[in-house]
């Protein structure tokens, strides 16, 4: 089988999830060109998706 291992595959989400609660903290505007999201919709995603 190949591809990220689960473990991989946490730390991963883990990483983004700290990139984007920098970024949210930072005042940086969130990149989505169509206006559908935020950082904290985000942030609440990947929070779902590790728990």
């Amino acid at each position: 089988m190949s591809g990220p291992t689960l473990q991989q595959r946490l730390d991963r989400a883990l990483q983004i999830l700290a990139e984007a609660e920098r970024e949210h903290a930072a005042g940086v505007p969130y990149p989505d060109h169509t206006g559908a999201g935020s950082w904290p919709q985000m942030i609440e995603h990947l929070k779902k998706l590790i728990a």
